[in-house]
Formats: structure tokens, C-alpha cells, sequence
């Protein structure tokens, strides 16, 4: 023994919702039809029957029956004009055959009203159907041109990009050669030259300020080549929790560091190259230190998706500004005061080159979080 199913409240008010109005109309009609005397007066002086004016309502009431019907078709196509017209020759027959009052007009017109209550409701059905279908067929093609639309902007602006970015790598690449040898030049000599003046001598003090200066100019162009040469390295099966843990050891014992932690799955295999995704965690891992401040707190948490392996690099600082999020991974964009961008728009070049993503997390609010994404690799 089954229990009965309860009904749906949700579907009966969607059923009044389309069809209260026309059940409204019919039931009016019909009441109409009930409730309108229909004989006439006998005056026995002159042998003569008169027949009162609304008499002849009934004749308007028969066509008032296809206001509803058409209605109902527009409300549910050919199930709802069908309907409607079958509810009122169902309403109408007793009336017609005198069970019910009685309707004054001849047998071949009631029975020929009534076959056209079943026509009307089917035929405008039919046609509502195809005009519905032809609308959600339009909708479709406008909706596909939009699509479209967007993903050739889309397309024109990643263009524009690329156009962009080689030319910026070209132009860093030529640079970082031209300034590279001189640099190299001025770095020995000042090396030569600080051996000549004792640690405490005022111009040995000049000589090391050259030499960190040169050292760090030389960084800035390593960095230029960097991007300017990314290239995506070979793909391989890897793991990307224990990269996120040698990233900790790593900055475990730099100065001024925050704590930094590794969080979620023990082991996640994934596909990419080992040592650019080393680089690119250990560069977002500097940025979110920078970020936290030496009190802060910085952790690396790996989770796997349904189609990619997740490590986010989350921070306790102040999170990344409208500015930051819009020129994300954007060259020569940097909120540090001597930063030049390039560190986190080569990531975002071997990530991409990669066939993964690199993200800000904009729905955390508790500090900054940036999300990378590789194709995760099969475990069987």
C-alpha cells in the first residue's frame, strides 16, 4: 500500500495564476446563460406571443464563449484553447438541450456554435504554439549574437593585449641588453675600487651603496628577460602540495617574513611544470608577505576541484584595491613602491602558458587571496 501523493501547492497556483481569468469568464457566461429568462409574453386578447429584449442575449452570450477560449489558447497554447473549449461545450450542452434553462436559437446553430468553440480553441492554439516557438527561436538567435558579440570583444581585446605585451617584451629584452653590459662594467670596477677603502672609510660607503644599487638594477633586468623569454616549460605529473611546502621552507627563515602555513590535501598531482610553478608560488607567496607585514600571516591552501588542482595563497593584509584587481597581472603595474609588476604578469604568462588559471579571489574579504589553477592529473 502506497501513500497518496500530497498535491503541490506551487503547481495549483501556477495553474490559477494562467487560468483563473478564464475559468472566471466562462463561469460568468454560463451563469448568464442559467439566469436570462428566455420565453416570451402571451396576450390572449390578441393571440399573439411578444418576445422581451433579453431573449436575445442568449445570442451574445454564444460569442462571449470565445473570449475565454482565445484566451486560454494564449495562456496555453493548444492544451489551453482545447481545453477551455471542451469546459464550455461541456457547460453550454445543457443549456442548449433545455436541461438547464433553455437557449432560444435553433438546434443547428447551438450544435454549429459549439463545433466552432472546438475549432477556434484548436486552430488559435496551433498558431499561438507556433508564434511562441518562433519567439523562443528568436530569443535564441539574439541571445547567440550576444554571446557572440562578447566573445569577439573579448577576443579584440586579448588581441590588443598580446599586441601590447610583445611589444613591451621586445622593446624589455632590447633594453635589458643595452644596459646590461655597461652595467656589468660599472659593477666590476666599483668591486676593484672598494678594495682600496676599509669597511668604516666614508668612500667605502660609497662603493657598497654602488654595489646594492647595481645588484639590485640588475634584478630589476633579470626580471625584464624573464618576461620577455617566458616560455612554457615541459608539462609533466607533479605535486603541487609539496611545492607549496618547499615555497614555506624557503621563506621559513627571511628576514622580516611573516608565518607562513601549508593547508588542505597531503598529496595533489598535477600537470604543469614543476619548477615555473615554484617560481610562480615563491613569487605570489613574496607578494602576499609583502602584503601581511612581518606580523601578519600568509597560508597556502591545496584543494582539487572536478577539473583542476587549487592552491590559494591567501594573506592577512588589507586585500587588493579596486586598481589592483582591474590591472591584474598587467606589466609595469605594481603597488609596492619599487615594484615593477613584471613578477606577477610572468606568473600569470606561464600559468596561462601552462593551459591554467591565475585569479583573484575577490569573494574573500578577510585579507588577499590569489587563486592558481592547473589541469589536475588523473589518479587511478
Amino acid at each position: 500500500m502506497t501513500d497518496e501523493q500530497p498535491e503541490n501547492p506551487d503547481t495549483n497556483r501556477n495553474f490559477l495564476h494562467r487560468y483563473g481569468l478564464v475559468l472566471a469568464m466562462i463561469a460568468v457566461i454560463s451563469a448568464l446563460h442559467y439566469l436570462t429568462p428566455h420565453g416570451g409574453v402571451h396576450d390572449h386578447t390578441n393571440h399573439t406571443t411578444t418576445v422581451p429584449w433579453y431573449a436575445n442575449l442568449h445570442g451574445i452570450y454564444r460569442r462571449l464563449y470565445y473570449f475565454p477560449i482565445i484566451l486560454a489558447a494564449f495562456r496555453g497554447q493548444l492544451t489551453g484553447g482545447a481545453g477551455a473549449a471542451l469546459l464550455v461545450v461541456a457547460l453550454y450542452v445543457p443549456h442548449a438541450t433545455g436541461l438547464i434553462g433553455h437557449d432560444p436559437g435553433t438546434a443547428v446553430e447551438k450544435y454549429l456554435e459549439m463545433a466552432l468553440y472546438l475549432g477556434v480553441g484548436i486552430v488559435t492554439g496551433i498558431l499561438v504554439g507556433r508564434i511562441d516557438l518562433a519567439r523562443s527561436r528568436l530569443q535564441q538567435t539574439a541571445e547567440d549574437l550576444r554571446r557572440a558579440l562578447a566573445d569577439k570583444t573579448d577576443m579584440e581585446a586579448e588581441l590588443v593585449r598580446t599586441a601590447r605585451l610583445a611589444a613591451v617584451g621586445r622593446l624589455s629584452a632590447g633594453l635589458a641588453h643595452e644596459i646590461r653590459n655597461p652595467l656589468a662594467s660599472i659593477q666590476g670596477s666599483a668591486e676593484v675600487l672598494s678594495d682600496d677603502f676599509p669597511p668604516d672609510h666614508p668612500k667605502g660607503g660609497l662603493f657598497r651603496i654602488m654595489l646594492n644599487e647595481t645588484g639590485r638594477l640588475n634584478q630589476v633586468l633579470t626580471r625584464f628577460l624573464t618576461y620577455a623569454r617566458s616560455q612554457p616549460g615541459e608539462r609533466e605529473e607533479f605535486d603541487l602540495t609539496a611545492e607549496a611546502q618547499a615555497v614555506q621552507q624557503l621563506l621559513a627563515h627571511q628576514p622580516d617574513t611573516p608565518a607562513l602555513a601549508v593547508e588542505g590535501i597531503t598529496h595533489l598531482p598535477a600537470i604543469g611544470n614543476r619548477e615555473q610553478i615554484r617560481q610562480v608560488l615563491l613569487n605570489l607567496a613574496i607578494n602576499a608577505a609583502a602584503a601581511a607585514g612581518p606580523t601578519g600571516q600568509v597560508t597556502l591552501v591545496t584543494e582539487r576541484t572536478d577539473d583542476e588542482a587549487v592552491c590559494r595563497v591567501i594573506d592577512s593584509g588589507p586585500g587588493f584595491s579596486a586598481a589592483a584587481i582591474e590591472h591584474f597581472g598587467t606589466p609595469f603595474f605594481s603597488t609596492k613602491h619599487e615594484g615593477t609588476g613584471l613578477g606577477l604578469a610572468t606568473s600569470l604568462r606561464i600559468v596561462e602558458d601552462l593551459g591554467g588559471t591565475l585569479r583573484i579571489d575577490t569573494d574573500y574579504t578577510l585579507g588577499g587571496s590569489v587563486v592558481l589553477g592547473l589541469p589536475v592529473a588523473n589518479q587511478t
